[in-house]
């Protein structure tokens, strides 16, 4: 007859679930979690530090010139807000400036981030959402000399239509008024918005381009997108907005217009006559 003999020993079966949160924890908030629970191995801190230089490089490449225009107490304490209290809905290194970008507009970043440099961010993060788009222009259904009043405009595809309170694409290191848009706490009570309309692509060599736009251009390109199908067709509906009445000069200009776009390569071309 076989003799079960229970064992004396005690279990050590830790709660896996709540060691999982303990460590994710510390990781997350070393420096409120000063004191470690004791069942947590010496060297997390190594963890937590890694975690943050990786997070803090790759947040400091998507966005340098956000980067520049806050000090660095401020810039390290927003990089640890993001980590501590963000929830990531994506496991890929290569969306963390998303996933960022998602925190600075819809969540309650700390430090306080003003509406100005959630623009700037904005306009940093989709510089890398243009370089990684994994469409690309369909140069094999262009014909060559269209019409592009009275045929179907193709977009490039690689194409965001842009708004922004301020002129942000105008904020950088070679510009004459960086020295004022580095103390921009001191002048914020002064910076004025000026809505500004931008078409951000990838042209067929591979380059990110932002062109600015009037507010009539970029309505075109919005009518556009809302499958308005020949040039023509599309230059009317505008004349219509605008309450122009006499549409033939207007019709003049949008062709000009589409002629510009196309040589900007906003439009790569059309697919068939009407």
């Amino acid at each position: 007859m076989t003799q079960h003999v229970q064992s004396t020993r005690p279990s050590h079966n830790p709660d896996i679930s709540a060691y999982q949160r303990q460590f994710t924890d510390y990781l997350r908030d070393p420096l409120k979690n000063e004191t470690m629970p004791s069942n947590l191995p010496p060297r997390i801190g190594v963890y937590a530090r890694l975690l943050f230089n990786k997070i803090d490089g790759s947040l400091h490449l998507c966005f340098p010139i956000f980067r520049q225009l806050l000090d660095e107490a401020d810039w390290h304490n927003l990089v640890r807000s993001f980590i501590r209290d963000h929830r990531c809905q994506t496991p890929l290194y290569r969306e963390i400036p998303d996933e960022f970008i998602d925190y600075l507009i819809n969540e309650t970043p700390m430090p306080s981030i003003s509406d100005f440099m959630k623009n700037l961010a904005h306009f940093e993060w989709m510089e890398l959402v243009l370089e990684t788009s994994d469409d690309g222009p369909a140069y094999n259904r262009l014909r060559a000399n269209p019409d592009l009043m009275t045929s179907i405009p193709l977009l490039n595809p690689v194409l965001h239509l842009l708004r922004y309170a301020y002129p942000v694409h105008k904020i950088n290191p070679i510009n004459a008024d960086w020295s004022g848009w580095k103390r921009w706490r001191k002048r914020l009570h002064r910076i004025k918005e000026r809505p500004v309309y931008l078409a951000g692509l990838r042209d067929k060599n591979y380059r990110v381009q932002f062109i600015e736009l009037s507010p009539a251009s970029a309505r075109l390109i919005e009518l556009f997108q809302d499958n308005f199908r020949t040039g023509e067709q599309a230059a009317l509906q505008l004349a219509i907005e605008m309450q122009i009445d006499d549409h033939r000069p207007f019709l003049n200009h949008c062709r000009n217009i589409l002629e510009d776009f196309k040589h900007q390569q906003i439009i790569i071309g059309a697919t068939n006559e009407k």
